[in-house]
Order: C-alpha cells, then structure tokens, then sequence
C-alpha cells in the first residue's frame, strides 16, 4: 500500500519524507515484522520503534513524536491507536467487501455450536485482535459479532439479525433449563436451551436458512450464557439434573436482568439467589432475589456451601469458578 494512502485513510501526520513510498504488509508484533513492512506500536515504546526500524521497517506508526529518529523511515504520528485501527477495519472492511452480521450475545453463542462447516467467522477479542483477523481475511469474506458498539463504528452497513418473531411458537419446557418446540417440519425434543432463549434461537435458525449455511441442532449444547452447573450441597460438581442445586453462570452483565425476569415465573425466589462481585456496579432492577456480594470467587464458594438454594445465578463466567468446586468423595464398596 502506498503511505501516503495510508496516511490519509487513518488520518494520521506523516512525520518524514522516506525515499520509499510504499510497504508491504502492516505487522504488530517485532517477532512477525519483516524488512518493507509497516509496523504500528501498540505500547507507544520508543526503544520498540527503533528496534523495528533496525529491522527494516519501511514504515512505523505510533502515539510518540517524532524526534530525530531515521529519515528513511516513514514515521506517522497518530493521536489514537484504537481510532487509527477504527478507521483502518472500516476501510478493509469496504476494500475487501467483507460481510458483517451482528447477532445478539446468545444467537453469537449458540451460532458457535450450531454452525458447521465455519462458513462465517467470529470477530471475537479486543480490537487489536480483531484487526489482525480482518487483516488476514480474504476477498468476500464473511464474519459475525455481537459487539454492537463495534460494529457501528467499523461496519456501517452491519447486517443485524433479527431476535424477534413474529408469530407466536408455543414452547414446552422441562425444568428451567430444557425446551421442545417446532421449527418449521420438524419437532425440537428437549434441547439444551431454556424457554427464553427459544425465540432468538428459532430466528437464528431462519436466518441460516435464508442464507443457505448449514447448522446441526443436534450439536447444540448449553452455551455460555445461563451455563448451569448441577452441585452438591458442598459444592461438588455433578451430571445434569443429578442434584436439587445448581450454579447458573453469566458473563454478560446486559442479560442478568433477562435471566431473573425468566427466573421469577419459573422458580420459587426465596430458594434462589443472585451472586455479584463487590465490584459489580450493577443493581437488580427488583428485589425479588435475594443478592450475595463476594470478593473472590473462593468465598463465595464458602458461602454457598452454607446457603440453603436451589439456583445460584452468578454474574461471571464458567472458567472463573472452576478451580473452586469440592472434590467429590467417592466410597469404595467392600465385602464387610
């Protein structure tokens, strides 16, 4: 790519006036940059601009100024490296006509299991990573995001999917985590999927239809949105449905007043409660549910295990709490 171009599309300032007036790939990394390329400082250090101009970068970007480094480099100062990589995603996106769907946080989820082969890919992880999935994508590529905030600002024209149906599909749920409901000829028996992730389900499954991707709803598993963990009363993990308790796992703070929406028409609000970090500022839109605040994972395990609760709904994901489960015991039998 030409700099100048470049320069111009993430409307930065070219400091110096190289002899080279192109680059060949743009690189983040030292370990991946090669003699020609253009390299863009992530941690704004001086000492890594000079390291990657030793290395043979025809160009390097960054938040620093300018002061007396090699002239043969291209040096291009920009005010923002994650407006610079706002503005470089939206032009890759438009050069490349790349496709982008957004879905919300539980279509993304259960796309993941659903979906197979990948003919469309997540854009998942912080910016930088993103701009390192974009980069490599090919001409018509196709990828999705539940980011909303993201994709307005790189994709304007982001195709949203719809969550929403819009007749009625009766749904017949067996505890609070399994449901069975029709779609189109066919009759979904007991999916891992509670009640009120049916509907954003059945669109989702429309929306591959209408799009001729292939999906198998015999792979669909429980995601990692209201993830259940069935445990003994001292908190030991067991099979689905082989214990009166359960730990119910959210990481997305946008949907906890969802889940105790469902919760309150669906089990008894004195035997469940609502776990929260100390730090969480989020607050429960009622006071139906009575709310734990815990400042490590490790107490809050000690303080579950002196709780009388059928489902415990923690504000957190699945992986946080897996170190502190009780090791179950198990008795050997014997001929005495």
């Amino acid at each position: 790519m030409k700099i100048k171009n470049f320069v111009r599309i993430i409307d930065g300032r070219l400091r110096t006036e190289p002899p080279v007036d192109a680059f060949a790939s743009i690189q983040f990394e030292l370990s991946r940059l090669m003699s020609g390329d253009l390299f863009i400082d992530t941690q704004a250090s001086r000492q890594t601009l000079h390291a990657a101009i030793d290395k043979g970068a025809y160009a390097v970007l960054s938040t620093l100024s300018y002061v007396d480094e090699d002239t043969e480099c291209a040096w291009i100062e920009v005010d923002s490296i994650e407006t610079t990589l706002v503005r470089l995603l939206r032009y890759l996106i438009n050069e490349k006509h790349l496709r982008l769907f957004l879905f919300s946080p539980i279509q993304a989820s259960l796309f993941e299991h659903l979906h197979t082969p990948k003919q469309l890919k997540r854009l998942k992880g912080d910016l930088l990573f993103i701009a390192r999935t974009i980069l490599q994508a090919k001409e018509d590529d196709a990828f999705y995001t539940s980011d909303d905030v993201l994709a307005s600002k790189i994709a304007p024209d982001v195709l949203r999917i719809q969550t929403a149906l819009s007749s009625f599909v009766p749904v017949n749920s067996k505890g609070i985590f399994l449901s069975s409901f029709h779609y189109r000829e066919r009759y979904l028996n007991e999916q891992k999927l509670p009640a009120h992730y049916v509907e954003e389900c059945l669109s989702l499954l429309s929306f591959c239809d209408e799009h001729s991707l292939a999906y198998a709803v015999e792979q669909l598993t429980f995601c990692e949105h209201f993830y259940p963990q069935f445990v003994t009363p001292s908190l030991a993990k067991k099979e689905f449905g082989m214990s009166d308790r359960a730990l119910i796992f959210e990481p997305n703070v946008s949907l906890v007043p969802k889940h105790l929406a469902y919760l309150s028409h669906c089990v008894d609000p004195s035997t469940t409660v609502l776990c929260l970090l100390e730090t969480s500022d989020f607050t429960p839109p009622t006071d139906t549910f009575k709310t734990l605040r815990f400042e490590t994972y490790a107490k809050l395990k000690e303080t579950l295990a002196h709780t009388r609760f059928s489902y415990a709904l923690i504000l957190g994901d699945k992986e946080s709490f897996e170190p502190f489960y009780a090791t179950a015991i198990t008795r050997q039998p014997t001929l005495f």
